[in-house]
C-alpha cells in the first residue's frame, strides 16, 4: 500500500492560526511525557517553563527584555522569508549591530550628549544592514546559497566579538576580564519604569512591529514581497527585479537585527562582553514562523519564546532541570509548527500498487 501528499484546497485562516497554538499545547504536552521518560518532573518542568513566568509578577519585566529583541529580529525575518528570501544569518547580523554600536559607546566615551544613543543606534542597524549584505551580494551576482553563507558568516561574527574583548577593546581595568569597559551614562538606554530592567528597547519593539505590519499591508514595498514570494514568474512580469527585491529584503531584515543588537548592548549589556551572542537570532526563526510572518503575529510569538526563555532560567534553579531543556522545548515547537502546516495544506491519499489497479 502507497501514500503519497495531495494539496488541499487554500486553508482556512482559522486553521493557519489555530496550528501555531496547537503546536504550543503539543509542546506542552509531548514534553511532559518526555522529561518524565528520563527522570525529571515533566509536570513541572512544563509548570515552571509555560506558567510560572506568567503567574509570577517579578518575571514580567523580564518577559518584556527577552520577548523586544526576538519580536525586532523575528519581524525583519517575517518580511524576508515572504519573499522567499531564506536569511539564517540573523544571529551574525545581530552581533555586528551590537559590535558597530560598542564602537560608538567607546568613542564617545566620557562624553554627554542627547546625539549619542541615536548614533548608536544608526550604527546598529548599518552595521547589522552591511553584514546581510555580503549573501545579498553573493546570492545576486555569482549565485550563492543565502541560507550556507549567511549562516557561516555567523560564526564569524563570534569570532569577531572573541578578538575584540581580548585585545584592541578590552578594559584596561577589568581585571583581566575579556570585555569592554561599561558604556558611559549617555550611552545606555533609559529604563521607562523606575526600579526595574524595563528599557526603551521594549516600546520600540512594539512600534517596529506596527510600522511593518503596516507597511507590509499598505504599501508597495510590502506588495512586492509578497508577490515575489508567492509568484516569482508573476513579479518578474510586472516589472519587479528579482534581485532588487533579494537586497531589499536582506537590508531590511539585517538592519533590523542589528536594531536588536544595538538595542540589547545599550540595554541589558551596557558593555560588549563574549556572551553577548545568544541565540536569539536563531530563535527568531521559530518567531516569525510561529507568528505566521506577519508582523503582528510576530509580537505573541516573540511573547510565547520569551517565556520559554524565562521559564527554563526558573525550572534550572527550581527543579534542576538542564539549560538546554529551553531549546528541546524550542525546537518540538517548531517542528510540531511544521508538521502542522504539512496537515493543513496537504492531505495523505492512499495510491493503489500497479498490479492492483490492472486488477
Amino acid at each position: 500500500m502507497l501514500f503519497r501528499l495531495e494539496k488541499r484546497s487554500e486553508p482556512s485562516k482559522f486553521m493557519l492560526y489555530a496550528t501555531p497554538v496547537a503546536a504550543v499545547l503539543l509542546t506542552m504536552v509531548v514534553g511532559a511525557i518526555i522529561f518524565s521518560l528520563i527522570g525529571f518532573d515533566g509536570l513541572g518542568a512544563v509548570r515552571e517553563i509555560f506558567f510560572t513566568p506568567l503567574t509570577n509578577s517579578y518575571k514580567w519585566q523580564d518577559l518584556g527584555v527577552k520577548a523586544a529583541p526576538l519580536i525586532i529580529i523575528g519581524v525583519g525575518l517575517s518580511i524576508c522569508y515572504r519573499a522567499n528570501v531564506w536569511n539564517i544569518g540573523a544571529e551574525g547580523q545581530y552581533v555586528m549591530g551590537g559590535l558597530a554600536a560598542t564602537w560608538v559607546a567607546l568613542a564617545t566615551y566620557g562624553m554627554t550628549g542627547w546625539w549619542i544613543l541615536p548614533l548608536m543606534f544608526v550604527a546598529g542597524v548599518a552595521g547589522g544592514a552591511a553584514y546581510a549584505a555580503i549573501p545579498a551580494l553573493l546570492k545576486t551576482r555569482l549565485g550563492v546559497n543565502e541560507i550556507l553563507t549567511s549562516l557561516m558568516l555567523t560564526y564569524a561574527s563570534v569570532q569577531l566579538i572573541y578578538y575584540l574583548v581580548r585585545a584592541p577593546w578590552k578594559d584596561p581595568m577589568g581585571m583581566g576580564f575579556p570585555q569592554t569597559r561599561i558604556f558611559s551614562e549617555a550611552a545606555r538606554l533609559p529604563f521607562i519604569i523606575p526600579q526595574t530592567i524595563v528599557h526603551l528597547g521594549v516600546p520600540i519593539a512594539i512600534v517596529v512591529a506596527l510600522v511593518a505590519w503596516f507597511i507590509m499591508t499598505r504599501s508597495v514595498f510590502g506588495y512586492r514581497m509578497r508577490v515575489v514570494g508567492a509568484a516569482p514568474h508573476a513579479a518578474r512580469y510586472g516589472g519587479f527585479s528579482e534581485n532588487k527585491t533579494i537586497w531589499l529584503a536582506l537590508l531590511v531584515s539585517g538592519g533590523l537585527a542589528g536594531m536588536a543588537g544595538m538595542l540589547e548592548v545599550a540595554g541589558p549589556f551596557q558593555r560588549m562582553v563574549p556572551g553577548f551572542p545568544t541565540n536569539y537570532g536563531f530563535t527568531a526563526i521559530i518567531v516569525a514562523f510561529l507568528g505566521r510572518l506577519n508582523p503582528l503575529g510576530v509580537i505573541f510569538a516573540g511573547i510565547v519564546m520569551a517565556i520559554t526563555f524565562v521559564g527554563g532560567e526558573v525550572a534550572q534553579t527550581t527543579i534542576g532541570l538542564s539549560s538546554s531543556a529551553t531549546g528541546v522545548f524550542q525546537a518540538m515547537m517548531l517542528f510540531f509548527l511544521l508538521a502542522g502546516d504539512i496537515l493543513v495544506r496537504y492531505r495523505i491519499k492512499r495510491v493503489a500498487p500497479a498490479k492492483e489497479a490492472q486488477a
